[in-house]
């Protein structure tokens, strides 16, 4: 019981600040204050809605069984669906162009708690094959991502490189826990509630805030190469 409010708090506490996040890019849209106002409100009756869903169908166990997908991976996908369709509006887009990039970094942080898979393979709760690569992934990536944030707040010339390559890393690692987790079979069962809010829920959500941080990432850096290609050209204009 203690472990299953725990995960509860943790999942609602990231589920906040990424509202936080969303709600900086919001602020910073232009036009009317009555659209802000309803992206808002709708983005926090979404997120709470979606975490409160997740939580009862794991509490109730509709997430542990076998079926053909797994119902786990079947609510990461339509997640990662739902994220990915929300790019086709405009005004999704400008606000996620307008979140801060480190704050898309290190709020990831929180995949330090990933470690939580190392402590029940040590206890015993989960096979090694699952636990160790899946909680080691998670940790690295939740450590460097306070130093990666870090280093674009302070400007440093690699800052870009490294967010992009720090972004690959934690995607991969995620891609590579959900295909580990289905060939050993949901871990060998250890995944049940609590546990599973962390594939069904927080998964999904860092993929996200993974891709939405490389695609502004790449978009900046496209940007910052266009002037630099421009000015060749009118360089040679002005000398003709």
């Amino acid at each position: 019981m203690t472990l299953a409010l725990l995960q509860t708090i943790i999942q609602s506490v990231s589920s906040t600040l990424y509202w936080i996040g969303l709600s900086a890019g919001i602020r910073a849209l232009p036009g009317e204050r009555s659209r802000r106002r309803r992206w808002m409100i709708g983005s926090a009756v979404a997120l709470a809605v979606w975490l409160v869903a997740i939580v009862l169908a794991a509490g109730n166990g509709f997430l542990d069984g076998g079926g053909r997908p797994p119902p786990v991976i079947a609510a990461l996908g339509a997640t990662l669906v739902a994220g990915y369709l929300l790019l086709l509006s405009g005004t999704f887009r400008a606000i996620i162009a307008r979140i801060p990039p480190h704050w898309l970094i290190a709020i990831q942080t929180s995949r330090i708690l990933g470690g939580v898979f190392l402590v029940r393979y040590f206890e015993g709760q989960l096979p090694g094959a699952f636990a160790i690569p899946v909680g080691v992934g998670d940790v690295l990536t939740g450590l460097f991502a306070p130093l990666v944030a870090y280093w674009w707040v302070s400007g440093k010339p690699y800052a870009r490189r490294a967010a992009i390559a720090w972004n690959l890393f934690g995607m991969a690692d995620l891609i590579n826990a959900v295909l580990i987790g289905v060939l050993t079979g949901g871990a060998g069962g250890g995944i049940v509630f609590p546990l599973v809010l962390i594939p069904a829920y927080a998964v999904p959500r860092a993929f996200l805030l993974h891709s939405y941080s490389l695609i502004g990432l790449l978009r900046s850096a496209s940007q910052a190469r266009a002037p630099a290609d421009r000015l060749p050209a009118e360089l040679e204009g002005a000398r003709a």
